[in-house]
């Protein structure tokens, strides 16, 4: 159970952080076609507080499987 736990735990802070990240890689990519007038400006929080709740949600929808495939199988295996 201990191990269903902290395996949620890092899909949930890897997940989190390759979504954050790939905000952080939006927002350069749009300040870059700024620069050369390819597109508007943007600030910082205009693309990372959407990339960072998304990085929330995701993180728990795919922390949270694991941890429910974690604990069925800890009830499945005590059964037995």
């Amino acid at each position: 159970m201990l191990a269903s736990i902290a395996a949620a735990l890092v899909v949930f802070l890897v997940v989190q952080d390759r979504v954050t990240a790939g905000g952080a890689r939006e927002y350069v990519a749009r300040q870059r076609a700024s620069a050369v007038g390819q597109a508007p400006a943007v600030t910082i929080d205009e693309v990372m507080r959407p990339a960072v709740t998304r990085s929330v949600r995701v993180g728990l929808l795919w922390g949270g499987l694991v941890l429910a495939a974690g604990l069925a199988t800890a009830a499945i295996s005590a059964r037995r």
